[in-house]
């Protein structure tokens, strides 16, 4: 339990503590319910109390009370404290209401009135979470204020813990809480998540989800936060390896495992097999084997890939299949196969080998697991195109049976169709609105897309943002681009600049080109933003790494003119010809430009004109053509 609580109490104190400004009107709603707490059936819908509470004063207060409410229940009668004034300070917390019932419930004289009030407000909470999410996956976690309620809700549930641990995900930008749990309703090992970023925003006062904008995550794990929360150590060991300090992040796990953590066992094992390290193999086996004899199913896992791959000896196929069967037996029907088919087509142990991530994918699907047979079609999808129309129809029975995976993947194939029929377009919304209650983040932009373009009858713009914001929360980098162009422009919305070069700035870190280019754009322009031509060179240069010509033209002008870089009339002629090759218009225009002057190369009439031509539709390039022979004394064709 020590381990459960430290983290609330550790992100608590890692929290600025700022003085919050007057509550905000939206807050009014939570404030008005706290001081006059009505029978829970009374009590406003879960989501929207929640989010008046997010904007509340109460906030920064949640993670002290519960402290210091603890304080007060260690060794007294229980029945002697302020339990009215109790629930007003721990509203949020799942721990205070299981106390309260066992507390009433104890006493003879117990009041079946009492009972009721505490079971009925303990109901509305955990059905609140669980409207939140559903847990199975990071994007779907469910949403909480402090570890402790993630426990509290798993048990509620009827699952036990095994094991739990910090988890960091988009690019570093969220981190997320996973429970390893047994689930007695269908006897099944499963992973389930939890997070609790809204919470954690509100007490810093930085709008959800920008805390990664400045590496929030790996700023704050620093080693000595890691000493006093364990659950830090596994998301410090991984910044430790994506460093390249695999040494150091072994130290980590090896303190993970001593403290009695499964999964730093398993991650320990990986890393012996990915890096070389001073720890011997044999060590690092030793670990996964004692968390394999636990029935730890990543840990079962992992060596079921080690054997299969023959990085344990000669393959023994009777034994494969016994593990096989052992995995699938714990955790569900292709659950190994499907762990296989990740492992093959990750790239940590060598590279990858989609050949055998596909095997064992088609034998997830075989299996019976539904989410295989979608994800297995998707990757014939990527391998052969010219197959979509054949392998979009497969999809379409799954989506029928209720798989949220197909239904979305079904239903992009529908809108990618050109024109898209009334019928195509009611059957894509249908899909995408059944794959948007499991919250994938794709089906969610898409039905973004198709209300704002009007796919699915008439615009709705409102509904189209909704849509983007939840997309956008779960770090899905279309969305973020498409909610930045919003706020930027003035579309739909109005016009926020601050706001759209977060979106950016956040969508770059997620590897989006597009979204670097348009948060240098802003800097480069002084769009909203302070003027900064440094920042602007340094997200143009991500963008351009990448190949993405835009960004390419607008880092030459950078270098022409020696703004945020050292001057350098090569570099800009470079990447110039970079961007044009790769159909960049204003990349010509400006070559163009240069070979009409003749101050940065030699004046060329000639390939000013060709590159001019190339140019498109750029208006400058066609004013200089439309005036060649009065400006150059040039017929204007040869």
């Amino acid at each position: 339990m020590l381990r459960l609580l430290c983290l609330c109490c550790c992100l608590w104190l890692l929290s600025a503590c700022q003085s919050r400004p007057a509550a905000h009107s939206a807050a009014n709603l939570y404030l008005q319910t706290i001081d006059n707490l009505a029978d829970a059936e009374q009590l406003p819908p879960y989501s929207t109390l929640y989010q008046s509470y997010l904007q509340s004063p109460a906030v920064e207060k949640t993670a002290l009370a519960w402290q210091q409410w603890q304080q007060k229940v260690d060794g007294k009668n229980c029945r002697q404290l302020d339990w009215q004034q109790g629930q007003k300070d721990n509203f949020w917390t799942l721990a205070f209401y299981r106390q309260a019932i066992r507390c009433f419930s104890e006493q003879a004289d117990n009041n079946n009135n009492e009972l009721k009030h505490w079971h009925a407000y303990l109901n509305y909470l955990r059905t609140g979470l669980l409207q939140t999410g559903h847990g199975r996956t990071a994007y779907a976690a469910f949403q909480i204020n402090m570890y402790q309620d993630a426990h509290d809700l798993v048990q509620l549930l009827g699952m036990q813990v095994l094991d739990y641990y910090a988890e960091l995900s988009s690019s570093n930008n969220a981190l997320h809480y996973v429970l390893q749990v047994y689930d007695s309703s269908d006897q099944k090992f499963k992973a389930i998540y939890f997070e609790n970023q809204r919470y954690l925003h509100a007490l810093d006062q930085i709008p959800f989800p920008f805390t990664g904008l400045v590496d929030g995550w790996g700023r704050q794990m620093q080693p000595e936060y890691a000493k006093t929360n364990s659950m830090l150590l596994l998301p410090l060991a991984m910044l430790q390896q994506q460093a390249g300090q695999s040494e150091q992040a072994a130290s980590l796990y090896q303190q993970g495992i001593s403290e009695g953590s499964h999964q730093a066992a398993v991650k320990l094992a990986e890393l012996c097999y990915q890096a070389s390290l001073e720890l011997k193999k044999s060590q690092c086996h030793q670990w996964l084997l004692a968390a394999a004899d636990d029935d730890y199913v990543p840990a079962l896992q992992f060596l079921l890939f080690l054997h299969q791959s023959g990085r344990l000896g000669a393959v023994d196929k009777g034994n494969i299949k016994e593990q096989l069967q052992l995995i699938n037996q714990l955790a569900g029907a292709g659950q190994a196969e499907l762990q296989l088919s990740r492992y093959y087509f990750g790239n940590k142990f060598g590279k990858s080998d989609p050949a055998q991530g596909d095997f064992w994918l088609k034998a997830a699907a075989a299996a019976g697991m539904q989410d295989a047979k979608a994800f297995y079609l998707l990757s014939q999808l990527e391998q052969h195109p010219e197959k979509t129309t054949e392998l979009s129809q497969q999809l379409k029975p799954l989506a029928e049976q209720g798989n949220s995976v197909a239904a979305y993947l079904y239903a992009s194939q529908l809108i990618q169709q050109q024109p898209v029929s009334p019928s195509a377009a009611a059957e894509a919304e249908q899909y995408l609105l059944q794959a948007s209650q499991n919250w994938h983040p794709e089906a969610l932009f898409l039905l973004a897309y198709g209300y704002e373009e009007g796919v699915f009858g008439a615009p709705q713009p409102q509904l189209a943002l909704q849509y983007y914001q939840q997309a956008a929360e779960r770090f899905f980098s279309r969305a973020m681009l498409r909610l930045g162009t919003l706020y930027r422009d003035g579309i739909k919305v109005p016009k926020n600049s601050e706001l759209a070069n977060r979106w950016f700035m956040l969508c770059s870190k997620q590897g989006n080109s597009a979204c670097a280019f348009n948060a240098a754009l802003m800097f480069d322009d002084g769009d909203g933003v302070p003027q900064n031509y440094q920042t602007a060179a340094n997200f143009y240069q991500y963008a351009a790494a990448q190949g993405y010509a835009p960004a390419k033209n607008r880092l030459a002008l950078l270098y022409l003119f020696g703004k945020g870089l050292k001057e350098d009339s090569n570099k800009a002629l470079q990447l110039f010809a970079e961007a044009a090759a790769a159909g960049s218009h204003s990349a010509n225009y400006y070559l163009g430009l240069l070979y009409f002057e003749g101050k940065v190369v030699p004046r060329d009439f000639a390939k000013a004109k060709l590159y001019f031509e190339q140019a498109g539709q750029h208006p400058n390039a066609i004013r200089y053509l439309q005036n060649w022979q009065q400006m150059t004394g040039q017929p204007d064709k040869p």
